[in-house]
């Protein structure tokens, strides 16, 4: 097993004990849980998380971890059944203890910071001009997304069980991510950001302001919102695409819209451009021709990508 699934291993587990506790509070009565119930939620989530499972999961295994983690939990042998059952008598005592035990949480939160921190400097996130559809996943860790998931929608598992990540999750991990610094001054309000963890949203959101609105004052705004790449970085990489486009019109020696895709069959049609034709002076009048090109793909053939996709810097 290596460590991706160690970890994903670990973070299916506090999740059913997230499950398993948060039910309890709840219920007016302390509940009973089949194992065999956990067991399915246990491995469908490691399912989801992206473990691959070549045998069935151990029920005396997971039994066991839980019974470690929650001390007043206790197994009861139920014909072929294993029934998890609350201690009712220790139960609420120690529930009572840990509610008044605010060091603990304290740490417990600075060991998870540090372990999310951890992974999110080792993540890398570049852009080559274009989104690919799965780039903001890639551009935040897995624990990221994990600890702001559970944030957001509850740490059980049965929250966690939905179909993929929902859009604030991703945009929420997203601006951790840009925002995030190793170490920060003492005093200062600013955050000084990294391009190699420029995520998705921030340069999507600064791309788009300025083309609706050309607007700096407001790009600069969400900017310092934590919200938006800067004005500056807006311009270079405006600069940069303009760049290689131009770089490619060499290259085909001809200028042709870099979003055609190579093998395609094309068609084009050709027609005359005319503003104010009766106009006696040449400021306000035009005259032209418009050239729009069709291409045809199939299943079969997609055609190929003409773009570049090297780091734009």
């Amino acid at each position: 097993m290596d460590t991706t699934d160690k970890v994903n291993h670990g973070i299916a587990l506090a999740e059913l004990l997230s499950f398993i506790d948060e039910t309890r509070i709840d219920e007016e009565h302390a509940p009973v849980f089949k194992l065999a119930d956990l067991v399915k939620l246990y491995s469908n989530r490691l399912e989801q998380l992206g473990v691959e499972q070549h045998v069935r999961q151990h029920s005396t295994e997971l039994k066991n971890r839980s019974l470690a983690q929650i001390p007043y939990l206790t197994a009861h042998k139920e014909g072929r059944d294993i029934l998890l059952a609350f201690d009712k008598d220790v139960g609420p005592a120690l529930r009572k203890v840990c509610k008044e035990d605010y060091d603990d949480e304290a740490i417990c939160l600075a060991r998870a910071a540090k372990i999310v921190r951890r992974e999110m400097f080792q993540t890398a996130a570049t852009f080559t001009g274009s989104f690919d559809e799965d780039c903001q996943v890639k551009s935040v860790p897995q624990s990221l997304l994990t600890l702001v998931a559970m944030i957001l929608d509850g740490p059980n598992i049965k929250s966690q069980s939905g179909d993929g990540v929902t859009q604030a999750t991703l945009s929420t991990a997203q601006l951790l991510q840009y925002n995030s610094s190793i170490r920060r001054k003492v005093g200062s309000t600013t955050v000084r950001h990294n391009k190699d963890r420029e995520t998705p949203l921030p340069i999507y959101v600064g791309l788009t302001v300025h083309a609706r609105t050309r607007k700096r004052n407001l790009i600069e705004m969400l900017f310092d919102l934590g919200l938006s790449i800067s004005y500056d970085r807006v311009m270079a990489i405006s600069t940069s695409m303009g760049n290689r486009v131009c770089e490619q019109y060499h290259r085909d020696e001809v200028v042709c819209p870099p979003n055609l895709r190579e093998g395609l069959f094309t068609t084009a049609a050709v027609d005359n451009i005319d503003h104010n034709p009766s106009s006696t002076t040449s400021t306000d009048s035009f005259h032209g021709t418009g050239i729009s090109l069709f291409q045809h793909p199939s299943q079969q053939n997609n055609g190929t990508d003409r773009r570049e996709h090297s780091v734009l810097e």
